[in-house]
């Protein structure tokens, strides 16, 4: 399918570095040591090899195969408000963030390997969507 990592279904970091290896594992990047550079702090280096195109692509479908489910257009809708937007693919954005990505990838998670089990019932969406309605 997509080029998304769905083998780890709960995600752990509890710092920005934890956070962007993270993203890398679940977009299935390049490994940060193939192009480091040792005048550079980690943060920086992790900057410079960002692989955005692959982010977009990644990203581009995993919006494309969700967004006909009414559980993921509640999702995407209470967080584009966040940023004062009706624009689902910025709440898609915005639920990649530090705050929402545990959630939102165990949603997903569940949503592919799992369909059925993705509904209004979903431990990891009501969750979500309770975290969202709050702030």
């Amino acid at each position: 399918m997509m080029n998304y990592n769905v083998s780890k279904l709960l995600l752990e970091y509890k710092d920005n570095i934890e956070y962007r290896k993270t993203i890398r594992e679940i977009f299935k990047m390049k490994n940060l040591e193939e192009n480091y550079d040792e005048d550079f702090d980690e943060e920086t280096n992790d900057e410079i090899n960002y692989d955005s195109k692959k982010i977009i692509k990644t990203m581009d479908e995993l919006y494309e195969y969700t967004k006909d489910n009414n559980l993921f257009q509640i999702l995407y809708d209470l967080a584009a408000a966040k940023m004062i937007s009706l624009d689902r693919t910025i709440g898609q954005s915005v639920l990649f963030s530090y705050d929402y990505l545990y959630l939102f990838h165990a949603c997903l998670c569940v949503f592919i390997v799992l369909p059925n089990d993705f509904n209004e019932n979903c431990h990891y969406y009501l969750e979500l969507k309770e975290k969202l309605e709050k702030r």
